[in-house]
C-alpha cells in the first residue's frame, strides 16, 4: 500500500477538455487544506439529495425540480473530478481515496438510474429491472477488470458523457417547445425521451462487451454474480416488489460483491464470490412463485430481513476496508 499508484487509462474524448477548460475553473477555488476524500463525500451528498427529492415528491418532472436535479448532478460530476485533481496536486493519492471514490460511485450510479426511472414513471417493471441489472453489471465488470489486469480502463464514451447528456436533458425539460418535443410520440406509444433510457442501456451493454473483450475471459466469480443478479431481479419482478425496495436490494447486492472485488485489488486478496445466501434466497423466491403464492403473508418479513441483512453486510464490508486503509485518512492537507 505504501507503493500505491493510481493506474488508470481514460480514453474519453470529452474528459481532457472538460477537466482543462471547465473543472479547472472550479479547482482554483478549492482550498489546499481540503482533502480529496472530503470533496468525494461532498459530491456524493448532492447525489443523495437527488434521491431524497425523487422519494419525497410524487412527480419530479414538473416545476423547478428538473433544474434542482441538473444542479445536483452537475455538482457531483465536477466534484467527482475535483477530488482526483486535489489528490494529485497535494500528492495524497491513496488506495483509501480510490476505494471511497469508486465504491461510493456504485451507489451514486444506482441513484442516478433510480431518479431517471422515477422521472419517466410509470415505466414497465421489466424495463426498470433490466436497467438496474445492466447498471450493476457494467460497474462490477469494470472493477473486475482492474482486479484482473491491475489497470482501470474507461472507454471513448462512458459515464462522463452519459451524465452530461442527462444534465442537458433536465435543463431542456424546462423549455416548453423542447419539452413538447421530448414528450411527443416516438414509436408504439413511447415518447421521444425514451431515447435517453436507450442510450444508457446501450452504454451499459457496450461496457460489458468492451471489458470482456479486453480481459479475454469471464472470471467464475463474476459469472456467479451475473447469474444471481439476474435471478434476484427476476424474482423481485415476479413478486411485484415496489421499485424503491427492489432498487435497494439490487443495489445492496451489487455493493456487497463490488466491495469484495475492490478489497481484493487494493489490499491484495483473493477474488471472492458474491453472497451465497442471496443466491439461495433468489432461487427460493422463484420456486415459491412457480409452485404457489400461499406464502404472501410472510413475504414482507422475508424481503425486509433480506434487505436488512444486505444493508448490515455492506456497512460492515465498507467499514472493514476503510479500517484496513485507515493510515491513509487525512483530516486536512498539511
Amino acid at each position: 500500500m505504501s507503493e500505491y499508484r493510481y493506474n488508470c487509462t481514460d480514453k474519453s474524448i470529452v474528459l481532457p477538455y472538460f477537466k482543462k477548460y471547465y473543472v479547472s475553473f472550479f479547482f482554483r477555488f478549492v482550498p489546499h487544506v481540503v482533502t480529496a476524500n472530503t470533496i468525494t463525500l461532498i459530491s456524493t451528498g448532492f447525489i443523495v439529495l437527488m434521491l431524497f427529492v425523487s422519494i419525497r415528491f410524487d412527480t419530479i418532472n414538473t416545476g423547478l425540480l428538473p433544474l434542482l436535479l441538473a444542479f445536483c448532478l452537475h455538482n457531483y460530476v465536477v466534484g467527482d473530478h475535483l477530488d482526483g485533481m486535489q489528490a494529485k496536486n497535494t500528492n495524497t493519492s491513496s488506495p483509501l481515496g480510490e476505494y471511497m471514490d469508486h465504491y461510493l460511485d456504485v451507489f451514486n450510479g444506482a441513484i442516478v438510474v433510480y431518479v431517471l426511472t422515477v422521472f419517466f414513471s410509470p415505466i414497465p417493471d421489466s424495463v426498470f429491472y433490466c436497467i438496474l441489472v445492466l447498471n450493476s453489471l457494467s460497474f462490477a465488470i469494470t472493477m473486475v477488470e482492474e482486479l484482473e489486469t491491475k489497470q482501470l480502463i474507461f472507454g471513448l464514451v462512458g459515464t462522463l458523457e452519459g451524465l452530461i447528456i442527462l444534465i442537458l436533458f433536465f435543463l431542456t425539460w424546462q423549455l416548453g417547445p423542447i419539452r413538447q418535443f421530448w414528450e411527443a410520440e416516438l414509436y408504439g406509444g413511447y415518447a421521444r425521451y425514451w431515447v435517453v433510457i436507450v442510450i444508457f442501456a446501450l452504454g451499459y451493454v457496450g461496457t460489458l462487451i468492451d471489458v470482456i473483450r479486453r480481459i479475454g475471459y469471464i472470471p467464475k466469480q463474476f459469472t456467479a454474480f451475473v447469474v444471481v443478479n439476474i435471478l434476484l431481479a427476476f424474482a423481485l419482478f415476479r413478486l411485484e416488489i415496489g421499485h424503491l425496495l427492489g432498487w435497494i436490494i439490487i443495489s445492496l447486492y451489487s455493493g456487497e460483491y463490488i466491495s469484495k472485488v475492490m478489497e481484493s485489488y487494493l489490499i491484495g486478496k483473493k477474488h471472492k464470490y458474491p453472497d451465497l445466501l442471496v443466491a439461495f434466497a433468489a432461487i427460493f423466491f422463484i420456486f415459491l412463485e412457480i409452485f404457489g403464492r400461499s406464502y404472501d403473508e410472510y413475504l414482507p418479513v422475508v424481503i425486509s430481513g433480506l434487505t436488512l441483512y444486505l444493508g448490515i453486510k455492506v456497512v460492515c464490508l465498507f467499514s472493514w476496508v476503510v479500517y484496513q486503509l485507515k493510515e491513509h485518512w487525512l483530516w486536512y492537507n498539511p
